[in-house]
């Protein structure tokens, strides 16, 4: 099987053990004649073990008369969105089976035809209601076609302000661990930290801070309009960036710029979390559904000893699955795809050899069913991407991985029903009707946003030509058709 290190991702898996489940795989043949399925992998880390992981997970798949093997593809993360365009595109070597988690999304893959429609899996593989659950399977719909199965994991979030525990040790407040606060508490506590440690910043991802804000944007990362308390009250779509909320977020930015809590010349650094973990910020926004899940995360996957400050309350809403597997159009076995995909989100033992590794090489399972790295070896030299299960279909099949808390996952799907839920949960906006409109409301959007919330332009100035220009470049249109489709998806 040729191997290629194209660069780097994370690993994940759930719940409902189904080795069981239905008999699709009899009579599968030779395993010579057997198709291969390829699929990515973007480690965070050096990958050395990937023949002995791949050739585990082939073995077993024999073991269960699978009719199907499986191809790991490493992609590097910082080129994820360049190779996985290229591979969506071959017909030489195209991958199989892919998530658009980190380079695009649902709405994207399904206009560049780059996924096929997967409702016939739902006849085939009649289990995958249950484990998905009914209820979230529209995440992966667009206009009524399953294009994607969401991932099997936390649907609802909670927004935390991470901070280095030495820092928070140094200003007095590593004891407020797990409190509620606000921001402008949030805010003093900034300043301290920057008075004793200036050498950090402390938002590597500024644009998250509109999360404190509590708006349903409906999974739009431009925000062309949005509905406020997360759509707990209303659904009516708003102008966002006409918002007194906006231009507050604006004016903050530019405080935090000018007290130095972003990073340096920050339209051009790259906006992601493993600033945190390389120790170039003292802080980050950080989401999770719960403290605990949120501390066993940093400590695991951004191996910083920290303390959290909660900001929000616990909501999921359209943004709550960003992330869904798909079949790609270019596959060249699509049936044996699907049967891969199949057993990503309902059988343990595969999920567990990609997001896990080998039992005693890569993890250890402790008297009480949680895992570990073993003895003497970390995330570094361990050889195989261990403790990202949530990048994968279903995290809930894996073990729990370096926490001692053996409900993680039980906790995790409490919480999906313990949260406020946003009434528009499943609706995927299609803006084919207004493409024009939103394409040039993404350019300007392009140009204007992060200079404004990274505060590298005044606010005076720029906020009116940016709300002029979106304007003029459509977005009423584009939230006039956004409501239409919602109201519709409402049944109203």
């Amino acid at each position: 099987m040729k191997k290629r290190l194209l660069s780097v991702v994370l690993a994940g898996a759930m719940a409902v053990s189904m080795l069981g489940g239905i008999n699709v795989m009899a009579e599968a043949g030779d395993p010579a004649d057997w198709p291969t399925v390829s699929f990515p992998i973007l480690p965070v880390v050096e990958v050395t073990d990937e023949e002995a992981v791949e050739q585990a997970l082939n073995d077993y798949l024999v073991s269960i008369d699978a009719g199907v093997k499986a191809d790991a593809v490493l992609i590097d993360f910082g080129s994820v969105s360049q190779v996985m365009t290229l591979m969506l595109s071959s017909t030489e070597e195209p991958i199989d089976v892919f998530t658009y988690n980190f380079f695009s999304n649902l709405t994207s893959v399904v206009k560049n035809e780059q996924v096929i429609p997967l409702d016939d899996m739902l006849e085939t593989y009649p289990d995958l209601k249950d484990v998905i659950g009914e209820d979230y399977l529209p995440l992966g719909q667009l206009n009524g076609t399953q294009y994607a199965f969401p991932v099997v994991g936390s649907y609802a979030t909670i927004w935390f302000y991470a901070m280095r525990r030495d820092v928070a040790e140094d200003i007095g407040v590593a004891d407020r661990s797990g409190e509620k606060i606000t921001m402008d508490e949030l805010k003093e506590m900034l300043a301290a930290a920057k008075e004793a440690h200036p050498e950090y910043s402390y938002f590597p991802v500024g644009l998250d801070l509109v999360n404190v804000q509590d708006y349903e944007f409906l999974a739009d990362n431009d925000w062309m309009g949005g509905i406020p308390k997360n759509a707990t009250e209303s659904t009516e779509i708003i102008n966002y960036y006409e918002t007194d909320d906006f231009e507050n977020l604006c004016r903050q930015a530019a405080e935090f710029a000018e007290a130095g809590y972003f990073m340096n010349d920050p339209l051009n650094q790259t906006h992601d979390k493993s600033h945190y973990k390389n120790g170039v910020t003292g802080g980050t926004l950080h989401n999770a559904f719960s403290y605990e899940s949120a501390m066993d995360d940093l400590k695991t996957t951004y191996t910083q000893d920290s303390v959290l400050f909660q900001l929000t309350d616990l909501t999921a809403n359209c943004s709550a699955s960003g992330s869904g597997w798909c079949v790609s159009s270019v596959s060249q076995n699509p049936d044996a795809a699907k049967k891969f995909l199949h057993l990503l989100y309902t059988d343990e033992n595969v999920m567990r050899f990609i997001a896990q590794g080998i039992e005693g090489q890569h993890y250890v399972v402790d008297e009480n069913g949680c895992s570990w790295y073993p003895e003497g070896k970390s995330m570094t030299d361990l050889g195989w991407s261990t403790g990202a299960a949530w990048y994968f279909p279903n995290q809930t099949l894996t073990l729990p991985f370096n926490t001692t808390n053996v409900n993680i996952y039980k906790d995790m799907i409490a919480a999906n029903e313990e949260a406020r839920h946003s009434q528009c949960i499943g609706f995927i906006f299609d803006s084919e009707p207004v493409y024009d409109q939103y394409v040039a409301v993404d350019s300007v959007v392009k140009e204007y946003r992060d200079a404004l919330l990274y505060g590298q332009v005044d606010v005076d100035d720029i906020l009116p030509m940016f709300r002029e220009e979106l304007v003029d470049a459509g977005i009423e249109e584009v939230i006039a058709e956004k409501q239409a489709q919602l109201d519709a998806f409402l049944g109203k």
